[in-house]
């Protein structure tokens, strides 16, 4: 890709969505989620179900619709995820290619209070889910940002879905340049 796409992750239901719209607004960013990229509502039969089946294939679909979408002379937020649950429900990391292929100009993460992210999903997609299992993904969500963030060199801002000025700041100072 061309560096010109700052990436932003999270657990499902922390606001990214939320958060990025109101990001792009302030910073003057095209917004692109990476759930509409890669079509998850024509490769899935359930749109509220969180577990992929092939994490890799979906990957790929993400990175041609982001080649067939990003232009050199925009500049873009990108709401996804550094991990996701495959169909055994198991935690896996999105490959580190991806994140080279995205070639992103800043790495930024949204943080959230477990209790009131369950809430919110179980209002929203009418089903149960485990505390645990969403407090182990954020820690991993975390872990593997930071530990991308060394490995590509790229800068990493947490912010919460209470605070995210610190996030606003960071790319307000990228993209002003």
């Amino acid at each position: 890709m061309l560096n010109n796409i700052a990436f932003i992750g999270g657990i499902h239901g922390v606001g990214k969505s939320t958060i990025c719209r109101q990001i792009c607004d302030e910073v003057k960013l095209e917004y692109l989620s990476a759930s509409e990229l890669i079509k998850w509502k024509d490769i899935n039969e359930d749109v509220q179900n969180k577990k992929v089946k092939n994490i890799p294939a979906t990957q790929d679909r993400l990175i041609i619709g982001l080649t067939n979408t990003v232009q050199k002379n925009k500049y873009y937020l990108l709401d996804g995820h550094y991990c996701l649950l495959n169909s055994e429900n198991e935690i896996v990391n999105i490959p580190l290619d991806t994140f080279k292929s995205i070639n992103p100009i800043s790495l930024n993460i949204i943080l959230g209070d477990i209790n009131e992210i369950k809430d919110k999903l179980e209002k929203r997609d009418n089903r149960p889910y485990d505390q645990d299992l969403l407090t182990r993904m954020q820690e991993n969500e975390l872990n593997y940002a930071r530990h991308l963030s060394k490995t590509l060199g790229v800068t990493l801002t947490i912010g919460t879905q209470r605070d995210f000025s610190e996030l606003l700041t960071s790319l307000l100072k990228i993209f002003s340049n």
